[in-house]
């Protein structure tokens, strides 16, 4: 099957807490789900939807500030972009291979996304260029693994 397209990429929903990220941002977990997107598995299509949903969380320590639970996670950040690809031949839904620049376009969406709303914040951008890496590099030895 030959590589699919790129058609379009969108923000598919965001819950920031951009000073409370700020706050807790070394003691954070980084969780990233990627998927295709569809109602009826038995589809066949030539246009396929994807989502990457990143999620930022922390574990509250014993001295929170706010006086919540110690050991409870805290959602800081959950970002999901939708990419929508399209295929030379049909194929059933959800068994589209990804194609290598898919993740990296993606990341690079979330991290402008959050990082100009921490911008906007007056706060340090939590998602540099060398966290983008990480994640892509523990993505694509977990996709290899």
């Amino acid at each position: 099957m030959p590589a699919p397209s790129i058609v379009a990429d969108r923000l598919y929903g965001i819950q920031l807490r951009p000073q409370e990220l700020a706050l807790y941002g070394e003691q954070v977990r980084i969780d990233l789900r990627y998927a295709p997107v569809f109602e009826d598995p038995d589809e066949v299509t030539a246009t396929h939807y994807k989502v990457l949903v990143c999620e930022i969380s922390a574990e509250l320590p014993l001295d929170d500030a706010l006086r919540r639970p110690a050991g409870q996670r805290l959602l800081l950040l959950k970002c999901g972009w939708e990419l929508e690809l399209t295929s030379a031949d049909e194929c059933r839904v959800g068994t589209l291979p990804e194609a290598p620049e898919e993740m990296k376009l993606l990341l690079d969406r979330v991290a402008d996304t959050v990082n100009d709303l921490a911008r906007r914040a007056r706060l340090e951008a939590p998602l540099g260029p060398e966290v983008i890496e990480r994640l892509l590099a523990d993505y694509r030895a977990r996709a290899g693994a």
